[in-house]
C-alpha cells in the first residue's frame, strides 16, 4: 500500500485543526489540533494545545505548548513554556524556558538551559542541564553533566557524571555546535510570514538559552541561591561533585567537590575529598 499523501496546514490568528497526517503544521497565534497528528514537522508560536497524540520528524515550540498524549520525534525544541501530559520519545531533545514531562522522557541527547521538570524516569545517551531542573524518578544516562541551578533527582546513574557549580569546565566537553535550521519557503506570502515569526522567535530562544543565570533561575522559581543539587543515591564510573547533597555516593573514581554533604561514599579504585566538604562515611569495596 503506498503512503497515504501528505497535506500542509497552516494556522494564523485563532482557530482549530483536525488531527490527522500532515506534512507540516503551522500554527501561529492561538491554536487548538483536535485529535492525534501525524507529521513530519510541527511549528507553533504563540499558544497551540493539541488534544491527542503527537508523531513527527520535527517538533518545535515557542511561546506556550501543551500536548494532552505522548510525543514522538527525532527532534524536539521548545523555548518559553511547553506541557507534555504523556510520555517523551525523542533523538535529541532542546530546551530554552520551562518543559514539563507528566510521564517520563526518554531521548539519546538532552539539552535544557532553562527548567526541566520530569515526573517519572528520564533517560538518556547524555544528559546536559544548565538550569533548573526536578525529576520525580531516576536519571539514566552514559554522560551526565550538571551545570547547577538548582536541581532535584530521586536517583542518578551513569558512566560520567559531573556536578559542577557554575561556569566551570566540564570534562572534555566541547561547546555544541550551533543550531542551523533551514526553513523552507513557500510561493504564499502567508508561508513567508509564519516563517519569519518562527525565525525571530527562534532567535530569542537562543538568546534565553545563553542568558541562563541566576535572573532565569528566579524568573522560573528556582530559589537554591547559588544551586545545590539534591538526591538520594549516585551511581557511575567516574564521578565528580560539587554543591551536592546526597545520601549515598557510589563509583570507581570519585571526586568530592566544594559544597558537598554526603552522607556515605563507596569507591573501588579512588577517593578524592575537597577541604570543606563534608563526608560523614567513606568505604573502599
Amino acid at each position: 500500500m503506498s503512503e497515504q499523501k501528505r497535506t500542509n496546514v497552516h494556522l494564523a490568528g485563532s482557530g482549530r485543526i483536525s488531527g490527522g497526517y500532515y506534512d507540516t503544521v503551522t500554527v501561529a497565534g492561538s491554536g487548538r489540533i483536535e485529535g492525534d497528528v501525524d507529521a513530519n514537522f510541527i511549528k507553533t508560536a504563540g499558544s497551540c494545545r493539541i488534544d491527542g497524540d503527537v508523531k513527527t520528524k520535527e517538533l518545535r515550540t515557542a511561546g506556550s505548548c501543551r500536548v494532552a498524549g505522548d510525543v514522538r520525534a527525532e527532534l524536539m525544541k521548545t523555548a518559553g513554556s511547553c506541557t507534555i501530559e504523556g510520555d517523551v520519545h525523542a533523538d535529541e531533545v532542546k530546551i530554552a524556558g520551562t518543559q514539563t514531562v507528566e510521564g517520563s522522557l526518554k531521548a539519546k541527547e538532552i539539552t535544557s538551559a532553562g527548567s526541566l521538570k520530569v515526573s517519572e524516569d528520564v533517560e538518556a545517551e547524555k544528559f546536559l542541564s544548565r538550569g533548573g531542573f526536578e525529576i520525580g524518578g531516576l536519571l539514566s544516562a552514559e554522560e551526565v553533566k550538571i551545570e547547577l541551578g538548582g536541581g532535584k533527582v530521586t536517583e542518578i546513574g551513569g558512566t560520567r557524571i559531573e556536578v559542577r557549580r557554575r561556569g566551570r569546565p566540564f570534562w572534555g566537553w566541547r561547546r555544541e555546535p550551533r543550531v542551523h535550521i533551514h526553513m523552507r519557503r513557500g510561493p504564499e506570502g502567508l508561508e513567508e510570514t509564519l516563517e519569519s515569526i518562527f525565525e525571530d522567535l527562534g532567535r530569542i530562544g537562543e538568546e534565553v538559552s545563553r542568558a541562563v543565570g541566576e535572573g532565569l533561575e528566579h524568573a522560573f522559581g528556582w530559589s537554591r541561591g547559588s544551586g545545590y543539587l539534591e538526591a538520594d543515591a549516585i551511581e557511575g564510573d567516574e564521578i565528580f561533585l560539587e554543591n551536592t547533597k546526597a545520601r549515598v555516593v557510589r563509583g570507581k573514581k570519585i571526586q568530592i567537590g566544594e559544597g558537598c554533604e554526603i552522607e556515605s561514599v563507596e569507591y573501588s579504585e579512588s577517593l578524592e575529598v575537597a577541604p570543606g566538604a563534608q563526608v560523614k562515611e567513606q568505604r573502599k569495596v
